[in-house]
């Protein structure tokens, strides 16, 4: 019986290895077939993540390169660049410039001798223009217009000329010594009105014209002459605006001077012109000097700036520091010094502190026309 228990145990015992194999034979080929459907899941999975990533470092690959190109279409742009266009036209900029002078008026008169035209300027931005006829220099006892910044100095409704055997002449009104604006008895000379110079001198104009002109005018009223050419020209100055001093004629000369010198020796930008209203009743009866564009230089010079370093003392710090004991001795004068700019106005007195000599004056100021004849009358 102990054989037989042994028998009947042993193919027991040989037969449980069988099963167990089966079993784990049997779980192999479970995890084999779910590891054979996990797989291609996980490949699927990689390679996607790794295109979406190669998709993202492609988009940041081509940012990148987008913001390096902004960056470098940006650095080209703020590289200076030349303007050959503004070069070239720096000739016709130059001569464009001209010397404003400012007048407090309801208008003021130009008198074109090439055109022989004469056109009023109205504060409200009229223009009204008039045929003129001015002085022929060729002709008996006879002086050609001249051109000059004037203003008008008299005034009279019927004048006799001294010079021309009494001649009658209407609305008279004379801005350069015996030369003005008139009209005569009759009209047989209109027909040179706007047409040639046929006058001794003064400008001839229609009755109907010079009337109107006779009641607008005052005493002062700018006169410029000029035959296109003309470096100075006249604007209104704006509403409320004030002299910064009451001027002398030598501050209205030392500024005239100063002006047009800068314009005509190129340092415009470098010596900007003063600003002011003139006073037509301190321009000679002989007139200003208006220059010509042809004496305008091709190219203005640019001002340059040069580092300056000053070592001053503090005096916030001296005067005004902690338990100071002068803190209470500071008056006020003094403590807006301390923070004043340092700018100061052209005019220091009423007097006009420019760099100007006499020389300046009689170039640029007096009219290089100089005096006009005088012709006796006819004994």
């Amino acid at each position: 019986m102990g054989e037989q228990a042994e028998n009947t145990q042993q193919p027991a015992d040989e037969t449980a290895p069988d099963l167990q194999i089966e079993s784990e034979s049997g779980n192999s080929v479970k995890t084999e077939s779910r590891f054979m459907f996990v797989f291609p899941l996980l490949m699927s999975v990689f390679l996607f993540v790794g295109f979406s990533q190669d998709s993202v470092l492609k988009e940041k690959r081509i940012g990148r390169n987008s913001l390096d190109r902004e960056i470098t279409e940006d650095s080209k742009k703020k590289e200076p660049k030349i303007n050959f266009s503004a070069l070239l036209a720096a000739e016709e900029f130059s001569k464009k410039l001209r010397d404003t002078v400012y007048t407090k008026g309801e208008l003021w008169l130009e008198l074109r001798i090439d055109l022989q035209m004469l056109y009023a300027h109205y504060r409200d931005g009229r223009t009204i223009s008039y045929p003129v006829s001015t002085g022929q220099p060729y002709a008996s006892k006879s002086v050609e217009s001249r051109p000059g910044l004037y203003a008008i100095f008299l005034k009279e409704e019927v004048h006799l000329s001294s010079q021309f055997n009494n001649a009658r002449m209407n609305y008279y009104m004379p801005y350069n010594m015996g030369i003005g604006f008139h009209g005569l008895p009759g009209t047989g000379y209109y027909g040179h009105l706007g047409v040639r110079p046929s006058s001794h001198g003064c400008i001839r104009m229609r009755n109907e014209d010079v009337r109107v002109l006779f009641k607008q005018c005052d005493i002062g009223t700018l006169v410029l002459s000029h035959k296109g050419k003309s470096t100075r020209t006249v604007a209104f100055a704006p509403e409320g605006f004030q002299n910064d001093a009451e001027y002398t004629k030598e501050d209205y000369n030392s500024m005239l001077a100063y002006n047009l010198a800068s314009l005509l020796e190129g340092k415009y930008f470098i010596n900007p012109p003063k600003r002011f209203v003139i006073d037509g009743t301190v321009i000679p009866r002989s007139g200003i000097n208006v220059s010509s564009t042809d004496n305008i230089p091709e190219k203005q010079m640019l001002p340059f700036a040069v580092a300056k370093i000053e070592n001053r003392i503090d005096r916030l710090n001296y005067n005004y520091a902690a338990g100071n004991s002068r803190i209470k001795e500071i008056q006020e004068t003094e403590f807006a010094q301390v923070f004043e700019n340092g700018g100061q106005d052209s005019t220091i007195s009423g007097s006009v502190q420019l760099p100007v000599d006499p020389d300046m004056i009689k170039k640029y100021v007096y009219n290089p026309i100089g005096i006009l004849p005088y012709f006796p009358p006819d004994r």
